[in-house]
C-alpha cells in the first residue's frame, strides 16, 4: 500500500471523464482545481465529476481549490512579446497602457511606492531579472540585469517588498465562496506570511456547516521565517517551491524543502510538496534520472504528498506521469519506516488526545495489528495517529463527506465511508459498529488484529480518549 498521497492539477488535458477515471484508478487521491484559471462553474463541474468517477470505482478522492492569491503580473504586450536585453532600460509604468520593449504596465497599484533603488523585480517566473535604478512620479525606472523573452500578462515577484501585499484579497474571498457551493475539502491559500494571514481566510468561513481544511502555501521568506507558528494555526502546509525560488535564494530551497516537512513532522500537520516534482513529463514519456530523485527525496523526507501541477492539467501523459510518480513514492517508502516518530506538542493542544494516539500506535506496533481503525467525526483522530508514521494502515471511518474528502490528503489513511448510525450506546457499542464496518469493506479479515482507536461517544468532536485492541 502506498502510503504518500498524490495530488493531481486538472486542467485540458485531464477533464475528459475518460482520462480522470484513469487518472483516479491509477492511483490520484486529491485533485486540484486552480482558481486561478477558468470559471467557478466550471470547477465546480469538474468537482462534482471528480466525486462521481470516484464513487464507481469505490474510492474517496478528495478536492484541493486553490485560490487565486494577489494577482501580480505585467499587463499586455504589443504582438504578445518582446525581447528583454541585458544592460537596456526598462520602464514598469504605473499606468494602464500597451507595453513594447521600452515599457510595460503592472498589476500592482502603487509599485513606486514599494519599492526602493537597487532592488530586484522578478519577471515570468524568475527568468528575467530587474533592477530599480529610479522613479519618475507612478514610474518605475529598471535596467535589466538578466534578459529574455517577456510575453503579455506574465507573472511579477517583489521579493523585498512582499509585505506589502495583501494575502487574502477580495477575489480570494469570492473564490473561497464559490468552493464552498460545492464542499471543496480543502482550500489552499496563497502568500502566506504569517499565522494572522490563516487567521484571516479561516475567519471568512462559516461558523456553521461545512469547513474546508486551510492549506498554508509557503512561498516567500516571511512564511519561511514565521514557519512555526504557521505550522501550528494551518491545517495543511504546502512547500511550493516554484514562488519560494524566487522570494528566497534559489540554492536555498532544498535545505528549506526539509526544514518545513519536518517542522510540520513535529507538529503532526500534513504537507504537500509542489512544484516541478514530473515537469518533463509534461511532454515526455520518461523523467529525468533527477526528477525520479527529487520525488523520492520528498518522500524521504517524510512528506504526506507529492503534487503534479503542468504535468497533469496540460501534459501529454497525465495518466503516465502518475503511474510514475505512485511508482517512485512505493519504491522509496522501503526505505521509510519511523514508527513511533516524535510529534512535538504546542501549548493549547489536546495533550491527552496525542498521548493516547502515541500510545495506539505503540501498542499497534508491539502486537503487530492489521490496521489501526479511527471512528472520526471531524478527522483529527486519524490525522493524530498517522503523524506517528505507523508501519500498518490507518483507516479512518466516518459518515461526514466532508471528513472523508479531507482524509484523503493525510499519508497512510484510507477513508472508508460509515452509513450514518443513531448515537451509540456505549464504548462497546462503538467499537462493535467499527469493527463490522471495516470487515465489511474488506479493511480486516477474520482472525486477524486491530487497534480501535476513538473518542468517547459522549465526547465532543476532535477528542481522542480511547484505544482497544481486539480480535477481529
Amino acid at each position: 500500500m502506498r502510503r504518500t498521497k498524490i495530488v493531481a492539477t486538472l486542467g485540458p488535458a485531464s477533464r475528459d471523464p475518460d482520462v480522470l477515471r484513469s487518472l483516479i484508478q491509477t492511483g490520484v487521491d486529491v485533485v486540484r482545481l486552480n482558481f486561478a484559471h477558468d470559471t467557478p462553474a466550471a470547477h465546480r463541474e469538474a468537482a462534482e465529476l471528480t466525486r462521481s468517477i470516484a464513487h464507481e470505482a469505490g474510492r474517496i478522492v478528495g478536492v484541493l481549490v486553490d485560490l487565486p492569491g494577489p494577482k501580480m503580473r505585467t499587463g499586455p504586450i504589443e504582438r504578445g512579446e518582446v525581447s528583454l536585453q541585458t544592460g537596456q532600460e526598462f520602464v514598469l509604468a504605473g499606468g494602464a497602457e500597451q507595453g513594447d520593449a521600452e515599457r510595460v504596465s503592472t498589476s500592482v497599484g502603487g509599485l513606486a511606492g514599494m519599492v526602493d533603488d537597487g532592488e530586484e523585480i522578478f519577471l515570468a517566473d524568475g527568468e528575467i531579472v530587474l533592477k530599480v535604478v529610479g522613479l519618475d512620479g507612478k514610474d518605475v525606472r529598471t535596467e535589466v540585469l538578466r534578459g529574455g523573452i517577456l510575453r503579455s500578462r506574465k507573472g511579477m515577484h517583489l521579493p523585498h517588498s512582499e509585505n506589502s501585499i495583501e494575502a487574502f484579497t477580495a477575489e480570494d474571498h469570492a473564490a473561497l465562496m464559490a468552493c464552498l457551493d460545492f464542499k471543496a475539502d480543502l482550500v489552499g491559500l496563497s502568500f502566506v506570511r504569517d499565522a494572522e494571514d490563516v487567521e484571516r481566510a479561516r475567519a471568512a468561513l462559516p461558523q456553521d456547516g461545512h469547513r474546508p481544511l486551510v492549506v498554508a502555501k509557503i512561498e516567500t521568506a516571511s512564511g519561511v521565517e514565521n514557519i512555526d507558528s504557521i505550522v501550528q494555526i494551518a491545517d495543511v502546509v504546502m512547500v511550493a517551491r516554484g514562488d519560494l525560488g524566487i522570494q528566497t535564494p534559489l540554492h536555498r530551497v532544498p535545505i528549506l524543502q526539509k526544514e518545513i516537512i519536518r517542522t510540520c513532522n513535529e507538529y503532526g500537520k500534513a504537507v504537500i510538496t509542489a512544484t516541478q516534482m514530473l515537469e518533463s513529463m509534461t511532454d515526455s514519456l520518461l523523467p529525468t534520472r533527477a526528477e525520479v530523485t527529487d520525488v523520492a527525496n520528498a518522500v524521504l523526507d517524510g512528506t504526506d504528498a507529492l503534487m503534479l501541477s503542468e504535468e497533469t492539467a496540460v501534459g501529454h501523459n497525465p495518466v503516465a506521469t502518475v503511474k510514475t510518480m505512485a511508482q517512485i513514492a512505493e519504491t522509496a517508502e522501503i526505505r521509510l519506516r519511523r514508527p513511533g516518530a516524535a510529534v512535538q506538542w504546542h501549548p493549547g493542544d489536546d495533550r491527552v488526545s496525542w498521548a493516547v494516539a502515541h500510545a495506539a500506535v505503540q501498542a499497534a506496533e508491539d502486537l503487530k495489528v492489521a490496521a489501526i481503525l479511527c471512528p472520526t467525526r471531524s478527522g483529527a483522530t486519524p490525522r493524530r495517529v498517522a503523524a506517528f508514521r505507523p508501519r500498518m494502515p490507518v483507516v479512518g471511518l466516518t459518515s461526514h463527506r466532508g471528513t472523508l474528502g479531507a482524509l484523503s490528503m493525510t499519508w497512510g489513511v484510507i477513508p472508508v465511508e460509515m452509513p450514518p448510525w443513531p448515537e451509540a450506546r456505549d464504548e462497546r457499542d462503538d467499537i462493535q459498529r467499527t469493527v463490522d464496518a471495516a470487515v465489511e469493506m474488506g479493511v480486516v479479515t477474520i482472525g486477524q488484529l486491530a487497534a480501535v482507536v476513538s473518542g468517547s461517544p459522549d465526547r465532543r468532536a476532535g477528542r481522542t480518549d480511547s484505544v482497544r485492541v481486539v480480535r477481529i
